[in-house]
């Protein structure tokens, strides 16, 4: 039995105001998400700068091994950091984030791995709770929107602390990689030990480091892990508010065309309605006439 115009009106109501809920978030996203963006492609020119010296200080024949941040371990403990978002409406966004630390998580374990894991992320957090396992740390108000210095360097110390206490043998982050504005891949990395970085080997003569590339590289250690940190909270925040805006966008063309088709559901109702009503006025005058 077809709808009633009145029921179809109210549903019309009912997505026209959700449409404007879901228009709403995505100029909200898409405010946020010019701010992320620009700290994403500020950050990115200084840890290439940083990686280059790296790369330098490394060919210049330096024995890495003498700081613990560059040493492999024969050891089976994995910390696993899993970055998701605090909040949802964002598509796939923390779903494909989980997957890639669920399956992560269980290839250590295949491995004869012992595994902690660490979850920043409300939705992360429950997710991977719903599907059995059991966060050890959980960070939820430390996450930001608008990421600083002070938030990735406490994230740096979360991390490096276990594994420079020799706690764990290795740090793997999981987090959505920023590479275009079009595509941020979920990606595991490795955090620590820190592989050297390659340089290509230069024509010209090697660089020369003062006061020396032993005391350049002390203090360049803690301003790398700290910039990687930073780059990878940037990257999640600036990937969620794009991940939100195209959710958001998508529901609100869905709703447009949901409107268009019950309008024109509501207008064929509303004839058929009319042409019965105008039906038993000429049945009960031709009545009369009888």
């Amino acid at each position: 039995m077809p709808e009633q115009p009145k029921v179809i009106r109210k549903r019309i109501k009912s997505v026209a105001s959700t449409k404007k809920i879901t228009r709403t978030m995505e100029m909200v996203a898409t405010a946020k998400l010019k701010s992320a963006q620009q700290r994403v492609q500020s950050s990115g020119p200084y840890l290439e700068s940083l990686r280059s010296l790296m790369g330098e200080i490394g060919a210049s024949g330096v024995d890495v091994s003498k700081w613990p941040h560059f040493e492999t371990r024969p050891g089976n403990r994995t910390l696993l950091f899993v970055i998701t978002a605090n909040r949802g409406l964002c598509g796939a966004f923390n779903t494909n984030l989980v997957r890639l630390a669920r399956d992560t998580y269980r290839a250590k374990v295949a491995e004869g791995r012992d595994v902690r894991l660490f979850v920043a992320g409300k939705k992360g957090n429950s997710a991977l709770r719903f599907q059995g396992f059991e966060p050890e740390r959980v960070y939820i108000d430390q996450l930001s929107d608008r990421p600083e210095v002070d938030d990735a360097e406490y994230f740096l110390n979360e991390l490096a602390t276990p594994f420079l206490e020799k706690e764990v043998d290795e740090v793997l982050i999981v987090y959505p990689h920023w590479e275009t504005l079009g595509r941020q891949p979920p990606t595991l990395l490795r955090f620590l030990p820190i592989a050297p970085e390659d340089e290509a080997a230069s024509s010209g003569p090697p660089p020369l480091f003062e006061p020396s590339a032993e005391e350049i590289l002390d203090r360049l250690l803690p301003l790398y892990g700290r910039q990687i940190m930073y780059s990878v909270l940037a990257e999640a925040v600036a990937s969620e508010q794009v991940a939100r805006r195209l959710a958001m966008k998508l529901a609100s063309d869905n709703a447009t065309e949901m409107v268009n088709l019950l309008t024109r559901e509501y207008n064929r109702a509303r004839q058929a309605l009319i042409t019965k009503e105008i039906s038993e006025i000429i049945g009960g005058a031709e009545a009369l006439k009888d």
